[in-house]
Formats: structure tokens, C-alpha cells, sequence
């Protein structure tokens, strides 16, 4: 009696275990075995493939000048995946970007000894460091286009622990232009509650307390600017434009006299054609010119500043339509005939210059 007494309790217990489980696990439906008649699976899991190879590939032929067949085959992988929307936020992007940015903040802290190093997080959120100083420009987290489509959503690429990481490292920030991709409000309340200078044109934030505005329409502007570590920056800020709005282009020279510019989304083509030319006859030689991929008439824009090093950036901006999704393939073409050594980098990579 006692033995089936016992019997009967156990089976009891199995039985309101498994009704609770019932009640509050999720359903967990299996993913088909076949490729057979499953032609969505057979993609996800190609493209989950090719994301891991890339990322692989990267890191054994990491950001150079002429760069090698194989570091060319995974960009270009990754611009076929970047191109097909099916891919957006899915897991395996998703897999791929944090083990980028991952890296990246890795690297970010290790002490950079000698040298200018010029990390690509995301689009044109770009971050220079040099042994005393490190300079952030246009820092965004990132959104897919599908973002637009769900309201509410968490679409970024860079998720908030690893830019609250990276934000960490950096002494000042440079905006270029009032565009999402290039302005993250959230980005730049980090920097502000840790009081780190942002420096910005007019038109971004103009009433946010924290954000300094400098620019002059007439001219160049140039001021000393002094970080929270007692380092001091040169600062020279041409007057760009992304027609109709105001675009910031600095020129920024470190303690060390390492020299950097970044040109935001420089697009205009007058302006162009009355100041670009004339940048390496106004400011320090450039070190790192960090240009936006699709600017018009870019090689006479890398004659204008005449850099010892071109870093390209805007490839694959996802928030994008895919045809504005400016490919790795396209950068390369449109610098074939350049005679400035340039390296085109994915996100969360970086290039040494000594």
C-alpha cells in the first residue's frame, strides 16, 4: 500500500510539472531538417555561413593598403548579404556585427605605444586614437531599414553596452551633419554626462547644454581645444555643406602632430569647387583623411587634402535603401586610379599608421 501510495505521488508531481511547464514555457517549434522544399532556410543558414567565414576571413587579412584578393572576397561576401534585406537584423547579422564591434572594443583597450590608429565602427563613426588622445567622429549606433517599418523595435548594430564601451575611451567627439546616420542623440548624451567636450556645427542640437558649436560660414574656424585630460587638440573647421545643410569638415592635429580630417557627408559642389582644392595649402599635413565613400568627384576631393592616407567610410549604411547601401566593390573601383594609398575597412576594424 505504502509502495503505491508513493507510485501514485510521483506520477501526481510529473503530472503538475508538466502542466506547468505547459502553461509557461514557450512553444518551441523545431527548424526543418531538409533544405528540400525550404528554400528561406536554405538561405538562412548560407548566409549564417558566409557571415562566420567573413568575419574569419577579416581578421587573417586585416585593413590594408592594395588590399589582397581574399580580404576583397569576404567584402564583397558581406556586400552581397548587406544588400539583401532578408538578411536585415537577422540573427546571423546580428551574430556578425557583435563579434565586430566586440573586437573592437578589445583592441580599444590596449594602449596605442606610437602612432595614429583609426578604428570604423559603424558608417562614419570613426575613432582615432594616438598614445595621449582619442577623437570620435559622428558615433551612431545604427538602425536596419526594416526599423522604419517596426516602430519601436531594437534594430541597432552596435548594441548600448559596447558604444557605452567605446564612448568610455574617447575624449571629444566631432559631428558633422544633422543626418541620423551621422547624429545619435543618445550617443551624444553619453558624452555629455561624462564631461567630454562635442563639438558640433549650428545646426545640431543647438539647444542641448554640453554640445559646443563651432563654425564659421566665411571661413575657416580655428581654436585650441582642451580635453578633460589636460591634452590639447588643433582644430581647423572648414565650412562644408550636404546641400542644403551645413556639414562640418575638421582638420584636427594631435599632441603627437598626427593630423586627421573626417568630411562627413561633404556634397556640394560648389563649395567643393572653391575650397576643397585648396585644404593641404591651409591646413597641417593630413595623416588620415577619412572620406566619405560616395563623395562626388572624389579624387579630385583626395588632391584637395592630400593626405598620406585615404580611409574610406558610408559603405553599407543599412538604414539605407539598397541602392544607396554604397557596396565595398564600388569603393575600390572609384579609387583604382588614385595614386593616395587608401584602405577600405568593415565595421570594427582598425589601421595603424606610423
Amino acid at each position: 500500500m505504502k509502495r503505491f501510495f508513493n507510485v501514485l505521488m510521483l506520477v501526481c508531481a510529473a503530472f503538475v510539472t508538466m502542466n506547468v511547464m505547459a502553461q509557461t514555457a514557450p512553444e518551441v517549434k523545431p527548424k526543418p531538417k531538409k533544405f528540400h522544399g525550404n528554400p528561406d532556410y536554405y538561405l538562412e543558414v548560407q548566409g549564417a555561413h558566409i557571415f562566420r567565414n567573413a568575419d574569419v576571413a577579416l581578421d587573417e587579412n586585416p585593413p590594408m593598403v592594395n588590399a589582397t584578393a581574399a580580404r576583397k572576397a569576404a567584402l564583397y561576401c558581406l556586400d552581397a548579404l548587406h544588400h539583401d534585406v532578408r538578411y536585415d537584423n537577422s540573427e546571423a547579422m546580428r551574430e556578425f556585427a557583435n563579434s565586430r564591434i566586440n573586437k573592437l572594443v578589445a583592441d580599444l583597450e590596449k594602449p596605442v605605444k606610437k602612432g595614429l590608429k583609426i578604428y570604423k565602427v559603424y558608417n562614419e563613426g570613426m575613432v582615432a586614437r594616438t598614445k595621449s588622445v582619442t577623437v570620435a567622429f559622428d558615433l551612431v549606433r545604427g538602425t536596419y531599414l526594416a526599423r522604419r517599418q517596426h516602430a519601436g523595435t531594437d534594430y541597432r548594430i552596435v548594441t548600448d553596452e559596447q558604444m557605452k564601451a567605446i564612448v568610455d575611451k574617447c575624449d571629444v567627439m566631432f559631428l558633422s551633419h544633422n543626418h541620423t546616420d551621422h547624429i545619435d542623440r543618445w550617443v551624444v548624451e553619453q558624452f555629455i554626462a561624462a564631461g567630454k567636450p562635442v563639438i558640433a556645427n549650428p545646426e545640431i542640437l543647438a539647444n542641448v547644454d554640453g554640445v559646443d558649436h563651432w563654425r564659421d560660414d566665411e571661413g575657416i574656424f580655428t581654436n585650441e581645444l582642451v580635453l578633460k585630460n589636460g591634452e590639447k587638440l588643433q582644430v581647423k573647421i572648414f565650412p562644408g555643406h550636404q546641400k542644403p545643410i551645413r556639414n562640418n569638415v575638421p582638420v584636427i592635429t594631435t599632441p603627437e602632430k598626427y593630423t586627421i580630417s573626417h568630411t562627413g557627408d561633404q556634397h556640394d559642389r560648389k563649395s567643393t569647387a572653391d575650397w576643397i582644392a585648396t585644404v593641404k595649402d591651409n591646413a597641417p599635413k593630413i595623416d588620415a583623411l577619412i572620406v566619405n565613400c560616395w563623395t562626388p568627384n572624389i579624387l579630385n576631393t583626395l588632391k584637395g587634402f592630400d593626405a598620406r592616407y585615404v580611409i574610406t567610410a558610408h559603405e553599407n549604411e543599412m538604414g539605407h535603401s539598397i541602392d544607396h547601401r554604397e557596396a565595398f566593390w564600388l569603393t575600390f573601383d572609384k579609387l583604382k586610379t588614385t595614386e593616395y594609398p587608401y584602405v577600405v575597412m568593415s565595421w570594427g576594424e582598425w589601421f595603424s599608421i606610423k
